[in-house]
């Protein structure tokens, strides 16, 4: 079974940051050890705030960096089961999770680390080896819509090391706490899963890992809908469309469909396409 390792480091636990947003205000309710997603389902923007402003005067106090227990940088969190991990996991033997600082041995290069360079594209988005085509082809579609794709952005600080995202999930807004431990392959040095086309550039990493959390693994991305993906990512609705359908067929020899898609365009409608491979078609 493939071994995974990953970088020991100082770290903050859970109870120290439920005593820190204890203190902040008297009374308040924290969750137990694992409950964090539940609570995140029910937490408004000012409870969520209060936790980030827990969690960086930890950082800032010299405790470390932020390590979050409910998606540990181990099997757990990068299978569904992790004592029957899938065949691609055969690909990289040996796994360790290191921060985006950590990525650069010079330690200048820290300074031109960030989540975001400029402006965020869809040529950012490069797939790594999970199947979750799906996922990122919503993220590019997002990213022609940089307002859209912001508002997933709740909070983010490579800095003290973690980041907090938001997607539309079970009929609402959910709220997922990550740290930025990624996994790497140990002996390329390169990134599991999905990567920014700037090695400087973050976004797309940390995003992923935030949708893998709220799923429970990684592993349980490998295979999705776009159309579930856009909904997840805008709290919108979706429609699809099958080219092979008979009234598809049919708008599509009349020219209606492609009137109607220049329509949508106008009208700034998020547009995707998506193509399924049938396993013998694989090569």
């Amino acid at each position: 079974m493939p071994r995974r390792l990953y970088n020991e480091e100082e770290e903050m636990s859970r109870k120290q940051i439920e005593d820190e947003s204890e203190e902040m205000e008297e009374g308040e309710y924290e969750p137990e050890e694992g409950e964090a997603e539940e609570m995140y389902e029910d937490e408004d923007i000012d409870l969520i705030q209060k936790k980030i402003q827990a969690i960086e005067k930890l950082c800032s106090g010299g405790k470390g960096s932020y390590g979050d227990t409910d998606f540990p940088p181990n099997d757990e969190s990068l299978y569904i089961d992790p004592l029957q991990p899938p065949d691609y996991s055969e690909k990289h033997p040996l796994v360790e999770w290191i921060r985006p600082q950590e990525t650069f041995k010079d330690p200048k290069k820290d300074e031109d680390i960030s989540m975001i360079k400029n402006d965020a594209t869809p040529g950012d988005v490069k797939q790594g080896d999970l199947g979750d085509c799906w996922f990122l082809g919503a993220i590019c579609t997002l990213a022609t819509r940089s307002e859209l794709l912001k508002n997933l952005f709740v909070y983010e600080s490579l800095k003290y090391g973690f980041c907090v995202f938001r997607f539309f999930k079970n009929g609402e807004w959910q709220y997922v706490f990550i740290d930025t431990r990624l996994p790497y392959n140990k002996d390329s040095k390169t990134p599991l899963y999905a990567k920014c086309a700037d090695q400087e550039e973050f976004w797309v990493p940390l995003i992923e890992k935030a949708y893998a959390k709220l799923h429970g693994s990684y592993e349980a991305l490998n295979g999705g809908s776009l159309c579930q993906a856009m909904v997840d990512l805008t709290g919108g609705v979706s429609e699809k469309l099958y080219l092979e359908a008979p009234e598809v067929k049919e708008m599509i020899e009349s020219d209606q469909l492609w009137k109607d898609l220049k329509k949508y365009k106008q009208q700034k409608f998020l547009l995707g396409c998506a193509k399924t491979v049938k396993e013998e078609d694989q090569t």
